[in-house]
């Protein structure tokens, strides 16, 4: 069986580095610098006075300088965990290359990412209920054991990502950096969205699709079966009807961008073909907890 990761695959996630783009709660104490403020000694960044600020936490250098009231604010040193949820639903078990062999490829990256930094990384599965396949561990734990526990996945006979994703915010909340790895081809994926970006935690999701949902081909007649409950539905596909799945499928993904938007969480789309060093230090570099 072909291996999951390749020797370029383990040389980017040793590149790679990860930093909380908002205030983190975070499960310990550790090097890693968040943005949270508090009781740390390194400096982060200066606010506005307000009553029942310190006086002592009052820069006066820069009061005789501008006569504006600031305090200086510290940060605490906080280990970042990176929470990865890998879709397992049998819609991703589809494609050439496999959408949800994909989604395994990314989560080993970042997680190795994480666990190279100093910091911890868990992989949890949506199915049915979300399960913790791997619970927030340190650097200790050697990579080749998370790939391992990583290509154990596989697709769920049951899916019920909204569930999931309330059990995520619930668990996680507020805690860490997500990473979301689906192709969110589910009618409920507004209700994911919304608790993900509820949760409190920094959460980036990418979206996978397979090169033949990105660009269809003029088949002719065809039998699409649905990945999911198994339903059958015959089909004509010429050239007018791709065109107009491949508008619906850009309206579909304009959609899903926007909603993440809102929800402040940054969002990618890609192809199961990808390098996955063009999307996460090319795109995805600088616009979410990837550096």
């Amino acid at each position: 069986m072909e291996a999951l990761l390749d020797a370029r695959d383990y040389a980017l996630a040793s590149s790679l580095t990860l930093a909380a783009r908002r205030r983190l709660a975070g499960f310990a104490a550790g090097e890693q610098r968040s943005p949270s403020t508090g009781g740390g000694i390194e400096f982060a960044e200066y606010r506005p006075y307000a009553p029942g600020d310190e006086p002592r936490r009052i820069d006066w250098s820069l009061f005789l300088r501008w006569r504006k009231l600031m305090v200086k604010l510290a940060a605490e040193e906080k280990e970042l965990t990176l929470a990865v949820l890998i879709d397992a639903s049998r819609s991703m078990d589809y494609g050439s290359p496999g959408k949800l062999r994909y989604a395994k490829r990314l989560a080993c990256i970042l997680a190795g990412a994480a666990l190279s930094g100093g910091n911890r990384a868990s992989i949890a599965v949506m199915g049915a209920s979300l399960v913790e396949a791997l619970p927030p561990e340190r650097g200790k734990l050697p990579f080749p054991e998370l790939v391992k526990t990583v290509e154990r996945i596989q697709p769920s006979a049951g899916s019920s990502p909204a569930a999931c994703a309330r059990q995520f915010s619930a668990r996680y909340g507020g805690k860490c950096l997500a990473l979301v790895l689906s192709d969110f081809l589910y009618p409920d994926w507004p209700a994911v969205v919304g608790s993900l970006g509820a949760s409190g935690s920094d959460v980036l999701a990418v979206q996978i699709l397979s090169p033949d949902e990105l660009e269809p081909l003029p088949l002719g007649e065809a039998l699409l079966q649905d990945s999911e409950d198994g339903d059958e539905t015959p089909l004509h596909i010429d050239a007018p009807t791709a065109a107009r799945y491949r508008d619906e499928l850009a309206g579909f993904t304009g959609e899903l961008r926007a909603a993440c938007a809102r929800k402040g969480m940054a969002w990618a789309l890609a192809s199961t073909e990808r390098d996955p060093a063009s999307l996460l230090k090319g795109e995805l570099a600088g616009r979410s907890f990837i550096c």
